[in-house]
């Protein structure tokens, strides 16, 4: 009897201690307690890998409270990414990077008249001794997790290639977050024109600088230009289905600068 206590109490440890040192793999919180000098001058959270930032504007809360930041594995949610709605271009978005959950713990401290801020850079990789960032610039936008719709859903969101970040508002004093990526360059949709070199160039909100594209008229294939891309643009947030800004030189090519849009095909080149 005393030795089957005694082996029943070994395994209860041995698995609540792996338990324990799993969850903390999994999930690591960071936690920052609002007293009244905090919420006077307001302040900055930040997520255990850096990646993730939170920001409360002096006098958002009311009420002393403590706020945690939470990076969590992809796997903990892993259910909830197999449901996930498609974009505008019916493609399902691949997540980037951690999931992210902040928690005002005292909600009455929050009366929700004001705003968070929102930023989460972007992942990155480490090739020998340079640093690649994942993915391409554009299509990325922060989701919150809808627990009561059980459905991730698109925050609006402001892409900045130049900070390598995702920014955006929330009004939630609870939310789980995390960027997620276009899965698949669009090909097709519409293209406008600006002037700005007066070269065979263009802007794109999908290749990076220096990409060269053939942009075809999707009525006319005879009808193509090969650009380079030097500038970022359209915001896909704005239109949705522009694909491509052409310079009015190489839209010319293609259209009269008159019909101020046209249906294309953009195909990569190099």
């Amino acid at each position: 009897m005393t030795r089957s206590l005694l082996l029943f109490s070994i395994l209860f440890f041995c698995a609540v201690f792996s338990s324990s040192v799993f969850a903390q793999e999994l999930e690591v919180i960071v936690s920052t307690t609002f007293d009244a000098e905090t919420i006077v001058k307001g302040y900055t959270l930040e997520s255990s890998d850096g990646l993730m930032r939170l920001g409360i504007r002096p006098n958002t809360l009311s009420t002393a409270t403590r706020v945690d930041m939470k990076t969590l594995d992809p796997s903990i949610m892993a259910d909830t990414l197999e449901s996930f709605e498609p974009t505008t271009y019916d493609l399902q978005p691949l997540l980037l990077g951690n999931i992210y959950l902040f928690d005002i713990l005292n909600k009455d401290s929050y009366d929700r008249n004001d705003f968070f801020f929102l930023e989460i850079k972007y992942p990155s990789l480490e090739v020998g001794s340079e640093t690649l960032e994942v993915g391409l610039h554009g299509r990325r936008r922060i989701y919150f997790y809808n627990g009561v719709k059980s459905d991730w859903e698109v925050l609006p969101s402001t892409d900045n290639p130049e900070t390598h970040s995702v920014r955006a508002l929330i009004h939630l004093p609870y939310a789980r977050l995390a960027i997620f990526e276009d899965s698949e360059i669009p090909e097709v949709g519409e293209a406008s024109w600006y002037g700005y070199k007066s070269c065979d160039c263009a802007a794109s909100p999908d290749y990076p600088k220096g990409s060269s594209l053939v942009v075809t008229r999707l009525d006319d294939p005879t009808k193509s230009v090969t650009v380079k891309v030097n500038d970022y643009g359209p915001d896909r947030s704005v239109h949705p289905g522009r694909i491509i800004d052409l310079d009015k030189v190489a839209f010319a090519k293609l259209v009269s600068l008159g019909a101020g849009l046209i249906d294309v095909r953009v195909t990569f080149l190099e």
